[in-house]
């Protein structure tokens, strides 16, 4: 069984969601080798970006994985979300720079993201008129140098919104982690998946009381 795990924010509470739920993941000692790929005990572990994760799956190049709803709903992937997790909540937001108007019908706004086709659907939903900047990376740059008048991004905090002055104007989506399973995988795979998701739907708990404790 391959399972990709996404590099970046989610990546250590995947593994310690996973190690919860009785698998053997590679050590810290490991992973400093910078190796993206590791077999333990009949998992192959494979580390992608986190926007790569539901691609892998959908495509079959992994069995199973851990993906953020937010790149999910970019990718539109045909996959099994059977479980959310319950770690690395946050919200995708509508974020103006300072002092900007919300987005309006009457006039066109700019907006970078790192989640065009999201970005279109929500504004096509509200009847929002904007032109969608499609950004890699530090998106809440572009507002702070003015190549937008707003972003749309992921907050989980919101420090850089607060540190750049930045104005959350409206709600977006509900971001949560999810497993994930190729749907050809839970075909011709399914007693194995099964006790996967069983597995890390019996360790949910164990794994919340450890991050309270």
């Amino acid at each position: 069984m391959r399972i990709a795990i996404p590099k970046g924010r989610l990546q250590d509470k995947t593994l310690a969601m996973f190690a919860a739920a009785g698998y053997r993941v590679p050590a810290t000692t490991e992973l400093a080798t910078r190796k993206l790929v590791f077999n333990s005990a009949g998992v192959e572990w494979i580390f992608v970006k986190d926007c790569d994760v539901p691609v892998y799956v959908e495509h079959g190049a992994a069995d199973a994985g851990i993906a953020g709803l937010d790149q999910i709903l970019e990718h539109e992937a045909g996959v099994y979300q059977p479980l959310e997790l319950p770690y690395g909540r946050c919200r995708m937001m509508v974020i103006g720079a300072p002092g900007a108007p919300r987005l309006s019908r009457d006039r066109t706004a700019m907006i970078a993201t790192k989640y065009p086709r999201v970005a279109r659907q929500y504004l096509d939903a509200q009847q929002l008129r904007a032109e969608v900047v499609p950004l890699g990376g530090s998106v809440e740059l572009a507002a702070v140098l003015s190549l937008t008048s707003h972003v749309i991004d992921l907050v989980e905090t919101g420090e850089t919104v607060r540190v750049h002055k930045l104005e959350l104007q409206d709600f977006v989506a509900e971001i949560t982690p999810r497993l994930i399973v190729a749907r050809n995988s839970y075909r011709t795979n399914n007693k194995q998946l099964r006790e996967l998701i069983a597995r890390i739907e019996e360790a949910k708990n164990e794994f919340v009381e450890s991050i309270v404790a």
